[in-house]
């Protein structure tokens, strides 16, 4: 009898270095950790680098000369895996950098709005604040150990929605002046008095990146980073149409300049207005006298989807393998709770979230290809300004809009009461607002 050469398994070698073990699948092919942790960081610094090129400091004014200045960007922290890794990767970036001898490629600022703020009953007290010993608050602790390098605030969302930048401590959690934002003094009551889930989710939704969008500019960053996958914004798109904002979608899952302004319904300077999304930004139409080139050309502002190249299952696993493993700071999604008994407590979003999570595992292709196409999507002449939202800061569908009024029974210039302070707005708030 002829004994075997060698007692050991087959084993399954990594199709990309043909060296270690396979112990994952990544898109059909075999790949070992660290091949596929490699994968996943490529994704987010190939985004991270164009986004340097169109954020490039300018030049010396005098002479030639390498350009001069950093970049500064703010990161919209959900709490979520995807913002997370994110962050992650950012940090990654930063020290791999520092490491090679070279300056810090950008300053960044990590923001987590907080929606769970609590509206004061007295009109002494007309600030709202959040718990003081709340979870978010909390998160932001770990965060702040893991990520010493950063700056991490935490504001409440009717704070943020200002363009007061006193609140830069960390620790300080004072709001505006009321009188310096009268339109939307508390945006929490205004969620809460949205009838459905889907209207409390839809307006929290779009104040938060508005909040986003404020906050950025108001610290002078040159970009928004939001940490959509390609599985978000894939359930982004399917959800803004159906909730009637589809001619918007460019702004909403593209990546680019957003909309001008600052603000929120009335507040700009003259032509503003915002895009909205999952994460948070946007501004509103202004009763100025407009800006100068200068002025617009200070205002510009890119929101960027550096990981949305990226499925949200490989998020997840990317999450879990790194060390030490991000899975202790990530906050559980709702879809991972349990079944739903009723679906009337299910928003749109949650819906398309629980769809795509079906969708992503068996056809991971569909996902990509909804994300791609909607991000060839040409954003129909509105740079140069144009009416806007006054809720979401989207762009308005004169068209469509005024098509479907008749669905929900508003006539012109009788509409709700929040489109009485807010001014116009687009088919999606209006339903939202009206319940």
């Amino acid at each position: 009898m002829v004994e075997s050469k060698s007692s050991e398994p087959h084993l399954r070698l990594c199709l990309k270095c043909r060296v270690q073990e396979a112990t994952l699948d990544s898109r059909s092919q075999p790949v070992c950790r660290d091949c596929f942790t490699k994968f996943i960081s490529t994704k987010c610094i190939k985004q991270i680098g164009l986004l340097g090129k169109e954020t490039r400091p300018p030049p010396p004014s005098s002479g030639g000369g390498p350009p001069t200045g950093t970049r500064h960007y703010l990161l919209g922290l959900s709490l979520g895996v995807s913002s997370t890794v994110l962050l992650h990767l950012l940090n990654e970036n930063v020290e791999f950098q520092l490491a090679r001898g070279r300056n810090v490629p950008f300053d960044l600022t990590v923001l987590h709005i907080d929606t769970t703020t609590v509206t004061p009953s007295s009109p002494s007290s007309p600030v709202p604040l959040s718990p003081p010993h709340s979870a978010a608050k909390k998160s932001l602790e770990a965060y702040r150990a893991h990520y010493p390098r950063f700056t991490f605030l935490n504001l409440p969302l009717s704070t943020a929605l200002s363009t007061s930048t006193s609140t830069s401590d960390p620790h300080h959690h004072s709001g505006p002046n009321p009188a310096s934002n009268p339109p939307w003094p508390h945006s929490s009551s205004s969620t809460t008095a949205a009838g459905t889930a889907a209207s409390r989710s839809d307006v929290t939704r779009h104040l938060t990146r508005r909040a986003l969008q404020t906050q950025a500019r108001a610290r002078g960053c040159q970009a928004l980073l939001l940490g959509h996958s390609t599985t978000a914004l894939a359930e982004l798109t399917l959800a803004e149409a159906a909730k009637g904002r589809g001619f918007a979608l460019p702004w909403v899952v593209g990546d680019g300049p957003a909309t001008p302004g600052l603000g929120l319904g009335g507040d700009g300077d003259g032509d503003g207005d915002g895009d909205g999304d999952g994460d948070g930004d946007g501004d509103g139409d202004g009763n100025g006298n407009g800006m100068g080139q200068g002025d617009k050309e200070r205002d510009r502002l890119l929101v960027h989807h550096p990981l949305r190249d990226a499925l949200r299952k490989e998020l997840v696993i990317y999450a879990g393998l790194v060390e030490p493993p991000l899975t202790g700071l990530i906050q559980a999604d709702k879809q991972d709770e349990g079944p739903v008994v009723s679906h009337k407590d299910l928003s749109i979003e949650e819906v398309m979230a629980r769809y795509f999570a079906e969708v992503e595992e068996n056809y991971p292709s569909v996902v990509a290809n909804v994300a791609r196409t909607t991000g060839k999507l040409v954003r129909a002449g509105r740079e140069g300004g144009g009416e806007s939202c006054g809720l979401c800061g989207l762009p308005l569908d004169e068209d469509g809009d005024e098509r479907w009024r008749g669905e929900l029974g508003i006539q012109e210039g009788s509409g709700s009461p929040t489109a009485t302070r807010l001014g116009r707005l687009c088919y999606g708030c209006e339903r939202s607002t009206v319940g």
